[in-house]
Formats: C-alpha cells, sequence, structure tokens
C-alpha cells in the first residue's frame, strides 16, 4: 500500500507540514517516528502487566502486613518521635 500526501486531509498535512519544521526531520523520518510511536503505544496496552512492570510507581518492600491500615497510626507516631 503506498501512501501520497495527495491521500492526507489538509488537516493532516498541516500538522505533518509543522511537524517536519519544528522537528527539521523529512517526511519519512517524521512518518517513520509517528508510526513507531503509534506502534509502542499499541504494544504497551496490550500488555498491561507489561506497562505497570515500567511504571516508575511500582515498588516492593518489607514491611508489616498492616501496613497500609496502620499507616496513619505509624505516620502520626513518627511525627510526634521527630518532635
Amino acid at each position: 500500500m503506498e501512501i501520497t500526501i495527495a491521500d492526507l486531509t489538509s488537516e493532516d498535512r498541516r500538522k505533518l507540514e509543522y511537524i517536519k519544521q519544528t522537528t527539521k526531520h523529512d517526511l519519512q523520518t517524521s512518518l517513520s517516528f509517528a508510526i513507531d510511536t503509534y506502534y509502542q503505544a499499541l504494544h504497551q496496552a496490550a500488555d498491561p502487566l507489561a506497562r505497570l512492570k515500567k511504571s516508575p510507581l511500582i515498588a516492593s518492600f518489607k514491611g508489616d502486613p498492616d501496613l497500609a491500615e496502620r499507616s496513619e497510626e505509624l505516620f502520626r507516631s513518627g511525627i510526634q518521635k521527630d518532635s
């Protein structure tokens, strides 16, 4: 399947021209980057566990089993010790 600029809507041509001017990349590089970005987003969405594993918010640590339930109590006692 071959796509030409004429196949694009005027809005898409305007956006593509903006991307080319802003990035200083040629048409092929701009389109390749856009396709790769879209592909990566779809690929990650297909594997939610992989996306979670890459998340900076996911961590594990050793602690009491009831840490979540006692978090406020532990926090307050920690503040009182520092005062």
